[in-house]
């Protein structure tokens, strides 16, 4: 939630932003516009990718007011109607099946289907799974301008997970991940168990196991999700993960705190200015000598994959690079 009290008006939340040209002065202003419940140009050029909450030196948590303001003023054009829709697919009318469990669960959020391949293998092995709508975060709707769906929903998401009675949740999807760290907590849920982020589960897999690694000698451009405003923390396994299986995260300009989206939801509100940042990001990539693009988020990965294909990058999810190096998928050539 936005804290007033510690916002001093100082623009830097919006002069960093990557998709606007805001001097402080103007970035100060339109902040005292959202704040005095007025409605300010940023909220329909917004990318909704939650970075000013992360560039915030006073944790002020500017992304929340405004995509407070969003929803208020319909900013991103989205018909409710839509929304509505969307909500309702997720809808689930069936009590919830957990699995038994020895004090570990993996959820693999709505994946499970699209995404097999990444669920296969000894990686996960014996651990059991919850997956489906039941099992859905909603921190999607952040990215419609429509929060207020989020915070409806973020109580019976925890439940859900609860009702496991796992003391360890590890999340295969970044946004869960986000929502239980960081939305969660800012709406007053508490949560009852342990969240572990996919990476640090695979950093600990990787570490036990260190004497079947091949090291693939693949250099990769990184594509940090925007959900990952919600936990930076965890930059250090992906270091850590990448290292472990011989791959070298490329230094570019848009990687860590100035990475950029891959305007997957951009493309609902702003389909004019999504294709410009794909470019802006595979440029990026490209110039720093990346072999491939990796992905942590399966959406960026479906935001990004076919440009950067047509451009000659390969894409990888983090998981499918790790059972390469484990000898569970073939090298590329």
């Amino acid at each position: 939630m936005f804290d007033e009290t510690r916002c001093d008006r100082c623009g830097d939340c919006l002069v960093r932003c990557l998709y606007v040209d805001y001097d402080k002065e103007r970035a100060a202003f339109e902040i005292d516009e959202l704040i005095a419940g007025r409605p300010a140009p940023i909220l329909s050029a917004c990318i909704t990718c939650f970075a000013c909450n992360e560039y915030c030196p006073t944790d002020a948590r500017p992304f929340d007011l405004i995509l407070e303001r969003q929803e208020q003023f319909g900013s991103l054009g989205i018909a409710p109607e839509m929304v509505a829709a969307e909500e309702a697919r997720y809808a689930v009318t069936s009590e919830v099946r957990v699995p038994e469990n020895q004090g570990r669960v993996l959820s693999a959020c709505v994946f499970s289907s699209s995404d097999a391949e990444l669920f296969e293998g000894r990686l996960f092995e014996g651990l059991p799974m919850v997956k489906g709508r039941h099992f859905f975060c909603y921190i999607l709707f952040d990215h419609l301008g429509a929060g207020s769906v989020t915070r409806r929903h973020a109580q019976t998401f925890v439940d859900n997970l609860a009702a496991t009675g796992a003391e360890e949740v590890i999340l295969f999807h970044d946004d869960c991940y986000g929502m239980l760290v960081d939305r969660a907590p800012q709406f007053g849920i508490n949560v009852p168990f342990r969240p572990v982020h996919v990476i640090e589960y695979l950093r600990r897999y990787l570490e036990a196991h260190r004497q079947d690694i091949t090291p693939l000698g693949l250099r990769i451009a990184y594509q940090r999700p925007c959900a990952s405003r919600m936990s930076p923390g965890k930059e250090d396994a992906i270091d850590a993960v990448l290292g472990l299986i011989g791959v070298e995260r490329v230094q570019r300009r848009y990687d860590r705190e100035n990475c950029l989206c891959c305007a997957l939801a951009a493309v609902t509100f702003n389909p004019q200015q999504a294709p410009a940042i794909r470019q802006r990001n595979l440029d990026d990539a490209l110039g720093a000598g990346a072999q491939a693009m990796c992905y942590l988020c399966p959406m960026c990965r479906i935001g990004l994959s076919d440009d950067a294909r047509d451009r000659g990058l390969a894409g990888y999810h983090i998981i499918e690079l790790a059972r390469m190096a484990l000898g569970e998928l073939p090298v590329p050539a």
